[in-house]
């Protein structure tokens, strides 16, 4: 009887045992899930052709000595780390299946995060409509009043490109007829290449910079409104 007793109880002893050990290695495992860092955002499908579109006017060979090569605009030390130089030098100098296929790298190890402005408009996947990223304000009003921040080269496609005819007249004669002049003043929406191109400036977007330079000291990329711009040497 006390020994049917013992080999009962070591019985019991055992299971719970087996039961505590399970419970303890399944909670260390949800902790351990739950601290595991999350992954960078990355969308379904991306229209890379949107984002060159924006970053370079779809030059996929474009090379204005900015820093950035091709035309989705990367760095040459992002191009060597991931995997670029396996099909060219640069950027610029390759194919653009090329330059889209080391773009996907960069965008699973980090999202479109190397777009910070243009990734925006081809992160909904392809689309053969206007941008998803759409105006704050209705597109039957007026545009707003100039403010003192950065624009970004979505903005100046949405402005110049596919959508400005949905500002007023009176705005697009006035920053028109601003371009004959020997400088302008930059507007809410403008980039440096749309200058350089409705001023006719001999050399392009590199010539305009090179005027400027010592307005422009962010370098090309960055302009602000109410910055005059000299467009003649």
């Amino acid at each position: 009887m006390s020994s049917a007793l013992a080999k009962r109880s070591v019985g019991t002893i055992l299971y719970m045992l087996v039961v505590v050990l399970s419970t303890l290695g399944l909670g260390g495992q949800s902790a351990t899930a739950a601290a595991a860092p999350a992954g960078p955002v990355v969308p379904a499908g991306t229209d890379w052709d949107r984002i060159a579109h924006c970053e370079s006017s779809g030059n996929w060979h474009i090379n204005t000595g900015n820093g950035f090569h091709g035309g989705l605009q990367i760095a040459p030390s992002t191009w060597r780390a991931y995997g670029g130089k396996r099909y060219a030098p640069r950027p610029d100098l390759a194919t653009k299946s090329q330059q889209i296929a080391v773009s996907e790298r960069i965008r699973r190890d980090r999202g479109l995060q190397p777009w910070p402005n243009c990734g925006r408009l081809g992160a909904n996947g392809p689309s053969d409509g206007v941008s998803k990223a759409t105006p704050e304000r209705p597109v039957t009003k007026p545009a707003p009043a100039p403010q003192a921040q950065r624009h970004s080269h979505h903005e100046v496609h949405r402005q110049h490109g596919t959508t400005v005819d949905r500002q007023n007249g009176t705005t697009i004669h006035r920053q028109q007829s601003a371009l004959t002049g020997g400088s302008y003043v930059v507007q809410p929406g403008d980039c440096l290449s749309v200058i350089a191109e409705r001023a006719h400036t001999h050399g392009g977007t590199q010539k305009l910079y090179e005027l400027n330079r010592h307005t422009l000291g962010e370098g090309p990329d960055h302009i602000y409104p109410g910055q005059r711009l000299k467009l003649r040497a």
